[in-house]
């Protein structure tokens, strides 16, 4: 009974570990990362990643998997992490991280309409709840720290792309919910960055046909390492851990985490300071996640059909 227990709190020990990592990422680029175009960045910390994860293929020794599922991985990556890793970079030029918090925080929200549209999962009412409440504490765990300032066109723009973005990472972490259940979290995560890479190949070289010559500076390696290994290899093989084990709404909900992280460490390496305010949206955000951590995973299509065969016979 201890052993089974202990196995439940894994997987949520995955989720806050990668969102810990992902919460750095703001620190990250506003420290290291001036100075690189988006494609180019990314460029780098796929190509990276995936001189780490291929080895790590061989070293492990994971089974064979069908030419078909390796193509649908790929193409999986090329349509949603490469503009989910574009577009919010852009965004975040032409609106407040303010702003992309609040947008970000929407993901399971999105998660769980795509998952209704799909008829992937049946959520239950305590995982809506519990989505609901975490997303109120986001809304005031941020907005209790920004000034009130007007909305202008680039702003407009910039939320444009953040929610495209944003629409993107949730359609991944659906999909990505799905076949974890099926081929292990270190296949499906390299076939996924190898696809997000060949995307990044063409407009890279776009960029550096069209854009002056730019210099990688050893704090821009610093930074594309991080975004490489800790942010990137380890982050999403964590989080394809926590959603094989919990699903897409419950791992999707700890995304919510993500801004409570990159305000700590503000605090810690930027000296930012937290409104005091703030810290009951954190508060309310634990309150949703814990609310529908103790929830009954929710039934699958799949599961569901084999279910009710079972009642019949």
């Amino acid at each position: 009974m201890i052993k089974q227990q202990a196995q439940l709190h894994h997987p949520y020990l995955y989720l806050t570990g990668a969102m810990a990592l992902w919460g750095g990422v703001p620190v990250v680029m506003k420290v290291t990362l001036s100075g690189l175009d988006p494609a180019t960045f990314n460029f780098f910390r796929y190509l990276l990643a995936l001189t780490i994860l291929f080895p790590l293929l061989k070293y492990n020794r994971v089974p064979r998997i069908p030419a078909r599922v390796k193509v649908y991985l790929m193409l999986l990556g090329a349509c949603t992490l490469f503009p989910y890793s574009e577009l919010f970079l852009i965004g975040l030029e032409h609106t407040s991280a303010a702003t992309a918090g609040l947008l970000n925080g929407l993901t399971p929200v999105i998660v769980l309409l795509l998952g209704l549209l799909l008829r992937m999962e049946r959520p239950t009412w305590r995982i809506i709840i519990g989505m609901l409440v975490s997303y109120a504490g986001v809304y005031y765990f941020i907005s209790t720290g920004q000034p009130a300032t007007g909305t202008t066109h680039e702003d407009f723009y910039g939320i444009f792309l953040v929610s495209l973005a944003v629409i993107a990472f949730s359609v991944y972490s659906l999909s990505n919910s799905k076949h974890s259940r099926n081929y292990p979290s270190l296949v499906v995560t390299t076939y996924v960055f190898l696809g997000t890479f060949l995307a990044f190949i063409p407009a890279t070289i776009w960029d550096w046909w069209t854009q002056p010559a730019q210099h990688v500076g050893m704090a821009n390696m610093a930074g594309i390492i991080y975004m490489a290994v800790p942010a990137s290899v380890i982050g999403y093989l964590w989080f394809s851990h926590g959603a094989r084990a919990l699903g897409a709404y419950k791992s999707g909900l700890f995304l919510n985490l993500v801004p409570v992280f990159a305000v700590g460490f503000s605090i810690l390496f930027l000296q930012e300071r937290l409104a005091s305010r703030q810290w009951l949206g954190v508060l309310v955000i634990l309150a949703g996640i814990v609310w529908t951590s103790i929830a009954r995973s929710p039934p699958t299509a799949e599961n569901a059909e084999s279910t009710d065969e079972i009642k019949q016979s």
